[in-house]
């Protein structure tokens, strides 16, 4: 064989071996990471009860939520949750009967925890003045987040999300996964897919030591903490992303991430493509912002992708030049049957970590679709950007 086939192929080879590598490093960090919960939550639990849990406040930002405001306060209504607790709702510039249904609930609902209800108008882009509004009308020691058009899986939401804090941790990154609602069919499978590798990388970075994100639909961390947004308020979105890595910056913010199905939130993703991308788009302006090493390490398996692809057709063609392309092929069909199968297997580990439904393992075989949508959004990122501020 020439010189120039067998460097394809070798760097073919290290290309799948490096990404594998990749794929197995985290799913083995989060798999670590659930085991230890799960060790450990009964002692936590126990902590809960033999001292009195600080004041905490639960924070939702809501814009035209009619149709989902009034079933995330009726659902905290019942969480069991042994201290004084309140939620603050701000109304950041709605048009519909969001407003009416918060003051009726007020009025009109026996709830175990203190509602506080405000309303803003003509706010910038975002949420982010609405989340300082929030922030600021807190009086808890604490602070969890989350959004309108989510619900807690449990009724112990709340305790497992303020337990960490009470045993000394500053923030705690929860889980939160499609279980509302998705679309149908493949779309639906790679919301799946997309949902449990976005979970996958946060919490398994956490695991090697460089957290760098959270989701703000369940988070929590100690009132006194929270950075603010001035450092980023130019930008629409970064409410959860970009606070929390200021938060990091300073090396000295003890964090955990809890994944136990007590410990969820239950969202809801838009039921089409169109809709789903837009969402995506706005995610991804943020992307500008992260450090330098955090960039590297999510676009790392991006990169390996490529030249996983490129090394490989390019050793199909210079095989069959070389009249060995049998032997290019048996390598290249080798190589990517191997790396889907790892994919394949590391989701089921991952999906089952989550304590996800049954038929959620099986979506990890959507991975080389979901490798070619993350560059479709890439490159729509570049030339078509997202319109949708909030």
């Amino acid at each position: 064989m020439q010189l120039d086939l067998i460097i394809l192929l070798l760097s073919f080879i290290l290309a799948v071996a490096a990404w594998i590598g990749h794929e197995v490093m985290l799913a083995r960090s989060l798999v670590k990471i659930a085991a230890h919960v799960e060790q450990t939550k009964s002692q936590a639990m126990g902590l809960s009860d033999s001292e009195s849990n600080p004041r905490t406040s639960v924070l939702v930002c809501v814009r035209d939520g009619q149709d989902c405001i009034g079933n995330l306060l009726e659902a905290l209504k019942h969480q069991e949750f042994n201290g004084d607790w309140e939620v603050v709702v701000i109304d950041d510039d709605s048009s519909d009967e969001t407003w009416r249904m918060l003051e009726d609930f007020q009025q009109n609902e026996n709830a175990p925890f203190d509602l506080k209800i405000f309303q803003l108008r003509n706010t910038r882009p975002g949420k982010k003045e609405a989340l300082q509004s929030a922030i600021d009308h807190a009086k808890g020691r604490t602070l969890v987040l989350t959004d309108a058009d989510c619900l807690p899986s449990d009724f112990s939401w709340l305790e497992r999300m303020v337990v960490p804090l009470e045993a000394g941790k500053d923030l705690v990154l929860g889980v939160s996964l499609p279980r509302l609602g998705r679309a149908k069919g493949v779309l639906g499978a790679l919301q799946v897919w997309d949902a449990l590798r976005i979970v996958r990388s946060y919490v398994g970075w956490l695991g090697k030591g460089h957290p760098y994100m959270g989701v703000g639909r369940n988070l929590a961390l100690r009132a006194k903490i929270h950075p603010g947004f001035e450092s980023h308020h130019d930008l629409a979105s970064g409410d959860d992303d970009l606070a929390i890595q200021q938060l990091l910056s300073s090396g000295s913010c003890a964090t955990v991430a809890l994944l136990d199905r007590a410990s969820q939130m239950d969202s809801e993703l838009p039921k089409t493509a169109r809709g789903w991308v837009r969402q995506k788009q706005r995610h991804w302006t943020t992307a500008s912002r992260y450090t330098a090493g955090d960039r590297i390490r999510l676009i790392l398996p991006q990169l390996l992708t490529v030249l996983c692809l490129v090394s490989g057709c390019l050793a199909l063609v210079a095989g069959f030049r070389c009249g060995v392309l049998h032997i290019a092929l048996w390598i290249v069909v080798a190589g990517m049957g191997s790396a889907w199968l790892v994919a394949v297997l590391t989701f089921r580990s991952i999906a089952k970590a989550c304590q996800t439904p049954d038929q959620w393992l099986h979506f990890g075989w959507i991975q080389p679709i979901g490798a070619c949508w993350v560059w479709m959004m890439a490159i729509t990122m570049v030339f078509v950007p997202s319109k949708q501020k909030w």
